[in-house]
Order: structure tokens, then sequence, then C-alpha cells
């Protein structure tokens, strides 16, 4: 009777089952393939938003330029054929439709799995060692997010400076976080899986991507790094991201998801 009763007390915590259910340790993934390169001096503004059409063959891409609350919002999609960027008026109503899911605290087909948000306050140091914030940080504007002047970088004097953290954690496994960041957007660094997967991309340490699932599985995607703005294809079967690749410039790119 006591093993009924703990099994009964684990389906209950880790909730219903899921028909579509992910296993991120049985996923499998192309190596990153190059879409086309932009450059923000051009299009004008921070990425802010990349979305996937329901046919696949397209990618929205929207850029902020400003700051917030006057921000000037400009529209772009990207061929995944071919690469070519066009300039539309506004975001079409199926990236409206796929942000809308993406960056939701709830899972899709899933209402019982939630993402938590936790706040809290850590010390951080310069320098490569661990939790070290150019250890955490990949690229001089995430650095740059988390507080440090040029002359306390320089003259050691960024250690043990407190930071605020922002986590957001699935069934306690961390998906991403912030530090420092007085406006964080959700969906800029994770993605929710197909309806019903229970899965979820998330920008990790260094800008590497890693996946989580409903069964609290935990690991990283080898190849993508500085990355942000994770895409999950409503199939499930391509994972799309940005990658910087300069100080305005940033590779747009995708990869093939397959189970093993």
């Amino acid at each position: 009777m006591l093993w009924i009763l703990c099994l009964a007390l684990v389906t209950a915590d880790q909730g219903p089952a899921l028909p579509g259910a992910i296993d991120a340790t049985q996923l499998q993934f192309s190596a990153p393939a190059l879409v086309t390169e932009i450059d923000t001096g051009t299009l004008k503004g921070e990425p802010r938003q990349l979305a996937w059409s329901p046919d696949g063959d397209l990618l929205y891409l929207q850029t902020a330029d400003g700051k917030p609350p006057s921000e000037k919002l400009r529209h772009y999609t990207v061929s995944l054929a071919d690469g070519g960027i066009e300039t539309v008026q506004g975001p079409p109503a199926w990236a409206v439709a796929y942000w809308t899911v993406k960056q939701d605290r709830v899972a899709p087909g899933a209402p019982w799995l939630e993402i938590a948000v936790g706040r809290r306050q850590e010390t951080t140091k310069a320098g490569p060692g661990q939790a070290g914030v150019l250890d955490r940080q990949s690229n001089p504007t995430a650095v740059a997010m988390a507080g440090p002047s040029i002359e306390s970088l320089a003259n050691g004097m960024h250690g043990n400076q407190t930071a605020n953290v922002l986590v957001l954690s699935l069934q306690g496994e961390e998906v991403t976080r912030w530090i420092n960041e007085p406006r964080p957007i959700p969906g800029t660094r994770f993605s929710w899986g197909p309806s019903g997967s229970g899965a979820l991309v998330g920008v990790g340490e260094g800008g590497r991507l890693v996946l989580l699932d409903a069964s609290k599985h935990h690991r990283s995607i080898d190849g993508p790094k500085d990355a942000l703005l994770p895409a999950w294809s409503t199939d499930g079967a391509r994972l799309a991201y940005l990658q910087r690749s300069g100080r305005k410039k940033f590779n747009v790119m995708w990869l093939r998801v397959e189970k093993r």
C-alpha cells in the first residue's frame, strides 16, 4: 500500500499525463544552419520578437528602436528558403498568435504546468571565476546590463557587488535569468514547445540553449551560443534563434529537432 501511495503522490506532483509529451533526453538536433545575417543598424532597433509562420516558411522579426514606453517598433518577415527580408506594416496575425503562446507562463495544452518567477539578490564579482559576472555573461551588451562601469571592471572594483536577479524556473529547474535588467521580456529568453508537449527551450548561461520537459529533464543543446529569442516551431520539428555576431549584427539560425 505504501508504494501505491508514493506513486500517487509522484503522479499528482507531475500533473496529468500528456499525450504529446516530449522527453528532452530522447531528442537529437542537427547542426545549426544559417538563414541570414541581420544588421540592426540598417533594420533599426534591437531584436524584440521572433515567431514562426504556421507553414514554417517564414519567420517574423520585430525590432524596437528607442526607450520604452515610446520606442518605435519595426516589423519584418524572413524567408527560410532564401533568407530574404521584407518589411511589413505590422505583425501578421499568425505572429501575434504564436507570440501569445510562446511567452505565456502556462504551457500550451497543459494548464497545470506553469513557469515560476523568483526574485532575489546575489553577490556578483568580475573575472572568469565561478559566479563572476564576466563568466555569466557572454557579450559586452549583457555584461553592461549587469551594472559594472568600465573603471570598476578595470580596477577590480566590481567584486562582491549585489545584483538583482530574476529567475524563471519550471518544476524547480532554472529556465533562464536576468541580472539587473529593469524590464525583462519573457519571450526573449524562452519558448514553449508544441501544444501538449510540456517542453520548452530557454537561454542559459553563456547564451546556450537548454531544454526542459514536464518530467523535470534538463539538458543543453550543443552548438548554439550567444543566443536570444529562441523560437520552437508549432510542429516541434525546428528551433530558430538569433545569435549575436557583432556589435549590431545577428545571425538568424535554425536547427532540426528529431526523436531518437
